[in-house]
């Protein structure tokens, strides 16, 4: 059952028809398909657009439909379908060039969007309880999906080989892409090892250099005696380039057991805990590390340099013997920034 409509395009009404031929339409929406009737009349019925020169019977529109795309020839009952030059026409699947026979169940393709279904009801009653060869078997139904399977079957178009040939192109797409990134990846790791084991070698001839010379006591050094004129450890540097060798070594000497590192790591859990709390109680207060030097010019906090004397005196008590300028004393502290009220402390870690 469908909505007829008549030769000129207006709607007659809601029929079954009984003895007419007539297309049915198909739609990909289920619930639209086989709404519209157009009947085939006896004679010459004609189907293109409104702009055609001759009056059309049925009236279509879209940019593959042709001002006169076909016409259906009803001779005795035998429908006839003629199309003209270039239209675009598929019967069950193939491409139509000239005028066949119609049966019933016919899917026909007009354009790339109109699909229809041929019904002939004599044919039909004649027919019911044999299968025409063109006509599905098993009782399958005739719909947009099968009317589209159709034609993309019989246009050599396979969906399935199409989607397995897409498929394993992306598969080797994604072959070669790992494989590139493995590559870049191998290489990068290849240069960072490299790298390591440079640096790791340096450390370690670093470390047994220092070792050696730690162990050594004041008395095994002599004033006159360069600890650098050593067979080891041949160069040739100035005597400039030797003192300040000399000097750095020294330096170091009295800071070799201070590590600010030590101060940063074994803090780090306090102060995140710090921060933790803050935001627990909205405190709006925020904690971080900080490195403060004392300078003639930014000389620490009062509480931050009692804390730290005995390591300032120490830093201060040995003087550049190159300019007599005291070694500046770097320590850890920890910045306090009210965000609230726009202020900022420093606290030592103690009191964190």
């Amino acid at each position: 059952m469908g909505v007829a409509v008549k030769e000129d395009g207006n709607t007659v009404g809601v029929f079954s028809p009984k003895m007419t031929p007539h297309l049915v339409n198909l739609n990909e929406d289920p619930t639209l398909s086989e709404c519209l009737l157009y009947y085939i009349k006896d004679g010459i019925t004609r189907l293109g657009t409104a702009e055609a020169n001759l009056p059309q019977d049925i009236q279509l529109s879209g940019p593959y439909i042709l001002k006169e795309h076909v016409m259906f020839e009803n001779r005795s009952g035998v429908v006839t379908l003629v199309p003209h030059k270039d239209a675009l026409v598929y019967l069950n699947g193939r491409k139509l060039t000239e005028p066949e026979v119609l049966t019933t169940g016919s899917r026909v393709i007009l354009g790339k969007n109109h699909v229809f279904r041929f019904t002939h009801p004599e044919q039909a009653r004649e027919i019911r309880e044999k299968a025409v060869t063109e006509t599905p078997g098993n009782g399958e139904t005739v719909d947009w999906n099968f009317a589209q399977c159709e034609l993309l079957e019989k246009q050599g178009i396979d969906l399935k080989a199409e989607m397995e040939k897409r498929l394993i192109a992306l598969e080797e797409q994604f072959k070669r892409e790992k494989l590139q990134a493995d590559q870049e990846f191998e290489e990068q790791r290849k240069s960072y090892e490299a790298r390591i084991d440079a640096l790791q070698k340096q450390v370690e001839e670093q470390s047994m250099t220092m070792s050696m010379y730690s162990s050594y006591t004041p008395e095994d050094f002599h004033p006159e005696e360069d600890i650098f004129v050593n067979p080891l450890f041949e160069s040739c540097w100035t005597a400039r380039e030797a003192g300040l060798a000399a000097w750095a070594f020294r330096k170091w000497r009295i800071h070799q057991f201070t590590s600010l590192r030590d101060d940063l790591w074994g803090n780090a859990i306090f102060l995140k805990e710090a921060n933790a709390i803050s935001v627990e109680l909205k405190k709006k207060v925020q904690f971080q590390f900080t490195l403060l030097t004392d300078t003639l010019y930014s000389p620490l906090p009062p509480e931050l340099a009692a804390s730290n004397l005995g390591a300032i005196t120490s830093g201060h008590g040995n003087e550049d013997e190159f300019g007599g300028i005291p070694a500046p004393r770097t320590i850890v502290a920890v910045e306090v920034t009210d965000t609230k009220n726009g202020a900022t402390h420093y606290w030592t870690l103690e009191k964190l």
